[in-house]
């Protein structure tokens, strides 16, 4: 019986008020990351039932993947989830076949979508994960088109170790250098192919297929399964579609073995090596401490364009939460101002509350005003 023995992870708070979004995109990105990290997103979900305030940030914080994450008769180590469980989802396959919890940054490079490769676009894979992978429940055509464009914008870290041909630079240690060499040498088998063959470094080492490469122990054996990135891999154990290795130099161990490449152990160490100089690279900056109120404005006209209650109810919270944190700043107006905006903005969401979008759109118009005229 599952016990509720729950770990999960968590990205960055989301901050709307610290950019200046001006582009329609722009504001679609923002609205993605606030339902991506609310807990409204599954709040129908069997999750719920066992007491998980569960949002797709816990599995995936800030769209990387989650090492610690784990669920007592769900997992068998954590990053680890069986995901075809009745427990959490509309999938039984009355197997306990844990997966690894992927990254889903580099989103847009990176299709076909799903472990077996069985979706061709992040929207179709969006859907599938909210609705049957978790069970929860249909997200409006606004909430999914906002969620593709923050996964789409979700970008592989800066490493200064590879070129723009995802060649080592000069910069790359020697014994990572001499691993590169590995990684592209023919196998004995005679084909040609090479680690380079699936994983083209002038491809954000992807070949956008699936291949059955001995990976599942047991209960998955046999199954083709789409072929990862090695981009920001230093971040996302456990490793293989089970997670069942823990370091890159164990993933390395097992594909010189099931591809017989008669490496020895120092060729072995520098394979691994070129994985950590490939997987590392530097975290995007954080968000500076600017206040932008008028961003409160630019997501509200979207989401009251599409007469999306919830993605209003999500802005409105979060955006009166950070305008009460702002008081007191040297750079906030005072009090009496922002319990202005408050109040406007308080307004909005509750008109929308009884499907009173006209009456929404007009209070926003106030707000407008408001903000403009500093009262």
């Amino acid at each position: 019986a599952l016990t509720r023995v729950i770990v999960l992870d968590e990205g960055r708070p989301v901050r709307l008020l610290a950019a200046l979004h001006e582009s329609r995109e722009d504001v679609l990105v923002a609205l993605g990351e606030l339902a991506f990290k609310s807990e409204f997103l599954l709040e129908g979900s069997p999750l719920r039932t066992l007491g998980a305030k569960m949002t797709c940030d816990s599995c995936h914080p800030d769209g990387g993947a989650s090492p610690i994450v784990f669920f007592e008769g769900l997992s068998d180590k954590p990053g680890n989830l069986d995901v075809t469980n009745r427990a959490i989802s509309l999938i039984e396959d009355n197997l306990f076949n844990p997966i690894n919890v992927p990254s889903i940054v580099g989103a847009r490079h990176s299709a076909p979508f799903g472990r077996e490769g069985s979706f061709d676009s992040v929207e179709d894979f969006t859907l599938f994960a909210i609705t049957s992978e978790f069970a929860g429940g249909i997200p409006s055509d606004l909430v999914i088109e906002a969620l593709v464009a923050f996964q789409n914008s979700l970008a592989f870290p800066d490493n200064p170790l590879l070129a723009a041909d995802g060649r080592l630079t000069g910069m790359a240690p020697v014994a990572a250098q001499r691993g590169e060499t590995v990684f592209h040498r023919p196998f004995p088998d005679g084909t040609g192919r090479s680690c380079a063959t699936c994983h083209r470094p002038d491809n954000y080492f992807l070949d956008h297929l699936v291949h059955d490469v001995g990976t599942g122990r047991g209960l998955r054996e046999g199954r083709a399964f789409e072929t990862p990135t090695l981009l920001d891999a230093l971040a996302t154990p456990p490793y293989l579609h089970d997670g069942h290795l823990d370091t890159l130099g164990e993933a390395a161990d097992y594909f010189a073995d099931y591809f017989g490449l008669g490496l020895d152990d120092g060729e072995r160490a520098d394979l691994a090596a070129y994985l950590e100089a490939v997987g590392g690279g530097r975290a995007a900056a954080a968000q500076g401490d600017a206040v932008h109120v008028e961003t409160a404005a630019a997501l509200l006209d979207v989401a009251l364009e599409a007469d999306d209650w919830l993605l209003t109810r999500m802005v409105v919270l979060l955006t009166t939460t950070e305008l009460d944190d702002w008081r007191g700043d040297a750079a906030a107006p005072d009090g009496a101002v922002l319990d202005r905006w408050i109040a406007l903005l308080r307004r909005i969401e509750a008109r929308t509350k009884v499907e009173d979008f006209d009456a929404a759109r007009a209070t926003l118009v106030q707000f407008r005003a408001a903000l403009a005229g500093g009262s």
